[in-house]
């Protein structure tokens, strides 16, 4: 059933930094909390598990027969006093939720006095506001020596909130705990799917876009009819998205003519299988969208497969929904149709070094199933995007060696295009690294050797452009096309618009550059 509503995207605007993937981040099935085990200990102190100064209690790390219940560790957590009260409190660290969703949170504990669980839901600052908002349970647990459970059911307080963190309290003159294996999950009645396609659309105000949503369950009893849709801002999602027979159903963003530019979502939510999905609207100027239409109309995507795999670093890896490989997905498939695809397989922190090991399997590289199924599709294009890790410099060597030399950066660059060029035979584009803000980087480097001791500095002009030199001539000579983003990037009008604040990383406006560059370079 098509759903009419028109929601003010306006009310959905949020932070890049607290947007996540198109899918709920992680299933029911998985433990949400940092160190669930309290198994994190330096110096005899819990690293994951905080008691800030301003609460009572005395944590300390319980070890030893009795005060274990799995593990090596346990969290030990006594009550203090302050005027009339005893009580003690620790929390955890953050982790994302999903609005809608309901979740389970549980301990194992044992000792003496009460105990009860609550939960810190943080939501958007806002003048005048707290941007966190608390709940707990009840009545506290009365504690009887044993090994027993204790547990709190509860879902985010409003749209706004996209992460929490879990509280657990002591309470009583005498009341000291043993807490152990504590869980933080999605409560669900089956295992399924929920997707929403396309997850990124490019919007001018005054735009209507219709996305398609899919949510299946795995348990044939389980039929999900409804999803909810999430609007933030508001205090609960509204259930009003019903589910044809099969499953799916189609809902309309209708952006107004007064919306401001930015990045908006609408999350859909299915509480039966725990799972959220999310379309990201990237509402922008109308001159800017003209420019992506008119080079997405210019694309020739030539003979053989239409999907495409990007290879690159944190500048691929961050903002996994919205960033340029989801740009260039949403505008190649707007020319091309839906066989035009796109699969992102940056990783942050990647060197040329990491991805050559990748390439060839090897079992210890970083985060080796990011490369699983890499030729799944099989590509008929391959975009490398390299070179701001490698470039990187050190104070060790007083910022005058990169972390992988120039002679390793050309000998691996060159065996990874190769084997890229004959295990696919796809075409190959060496982008060039972007520039930096070195008048950003280079005092944040300064100021960190100062305080810490040690320190990387990153995007040193006259580095970047000879490892940039080196990917050009690979280029040339290996049959490549290569594309400069390093220059655009360098002499924008607006340089600092485009990225964070550490001046490495491109923004959403970077973002948009990028994409845009690459969607030319796919028309000449």
């Amino acid at each position: 059933m098509k759903d009419t509503m028109r929601l003010h995207l306006g009310l959905l605007a949020a932070a890049c930094a607290g947007l996540w993937a198109i899918v709920s981040t992680a299933s029911a099935a998985d433990n949400l909390l940092t160190d669930p085990g309290f198994e994190a200990v330096t110096e005899e102190a819990l690293t994951k598990w905080v008691k800030p100064t301003y609460w009572l209690g005395e944590l300390s790390v319980g070890q030893g027969e009795g005060r274990v219940r799995d593990g090596k560790h346990s969290a030990h957590l006594r009550a203090t006093q302050r005027d009339e009260e005893h009580w003690g409190r620790i929390h955890s660290m953050t982790t994302p939720v999903s609005p809608g969703l309901t979740y389970r949170l549980s301990v194992w504990t044992k000792g003496s006095g009460a105990i009860k669980l609550g939960v810190i839901h943080y939501v958007p600052k806002r003048p005048g506001e707290p941007h966190y908002r608390t709940q707990w349970m009840e009545k506290a647990r009365p504690m009887d020596g044993q090994w027993q459970e204790v547990a709190l059911q509860f879902q985010p307080v409003s749209a706004d909130v996209a992460r929490v963190a879990v509280m657990i309290q002591v309470e009583g003159p005498e009341a000291r705990v043993y807490v152990d294996d504590a869980e933080l999950r999605v409560h669900r009645r089956s295992a399924g799917v929920l997707s929403v396609s396309p997850h990124y659309v490019m919007l001018r105000p005054g735009d209507t876009a219709r996305v398609s949503v899919f949510a299946q369950a795995d348990d044939d009893s389980v039929r999900p009819t409804a999803v909810s849709v999430v609007v933030s801002g508001k205090e609960a999602p509204q259930r009003d998205l019903e589910l044809d027979g099969a499953g799916r159903a189609f809902h309309e963003i209708s952006v107004p003519p007064d919306a401001p530019l930015g990045l908006s979502t609408v999350r859909f939510v299915q509480a039966d299988l725990g799972e959220a999905a999310t379309a990201h609207v990237d509402i922008v100027a109308a001159d800017l969208h003209a420019r992506f239409a008119r080079a997405a109309a210019a694309v020739r995507l030539g003979e053989g497969a239409p999907h495409m795999l990007f290879l690159g670093d944190s500048l691929t890896d961050m903002y996994r929904g919205y960033n340029y490989v989801d740009q260039v997905g949403f505008w190649l498939r707007s020319a091309a149709g839906p066989e035009a695809t796109v699969r992102n397989a940056g990783v942050g922190g990647d060197f040329i070094t990491r991805l050559w090991a990748r390439l060839n399997a090897d079992p210890k590289v970083y985060r080796p199933s990011a490369y699983e199924d890499l030729y799944e599709p099989k590509p008929g294009r391959i975009f490398i995007f390299l070179g701001h890790n490698d470039t990187k410099l050190t104070s060790s060597s007083d910022f005058e060696s990169s972390v992988v030399s120039p002679e390793d950066f050309e000998r691996l660059y060159r065996l990874a295009i190769r084997k890229l060029q004959n295990d696919t035979g796809a075409r190959v584009t060496v982008i060039s690294s972007t520039s930096s803000v070195f008048e950003i980087t280079e005092p944040m480097a300064m100021k960190r050797l100062e305080t810490r001791g040690s320190a990387s500095l990153f995007g040193k002009p006259e580095v970047l452009r000879e490892y940039n030199g080196i990917a050009r001539s690979l280029a040339e000579e290996l049959g490549c096309t290569y594309l400069d983003v390093y220059e655009p990037t360098r002499t924008h009008p607006d340089k600092r618009s485009l990225f964070t604040a550490d001046g490495v990383h491109v923004n959403l406006e970077g973002n948009h550059l990028i994409a845009l560059e690459i969607l030319r370079h796919l028309g000449r």
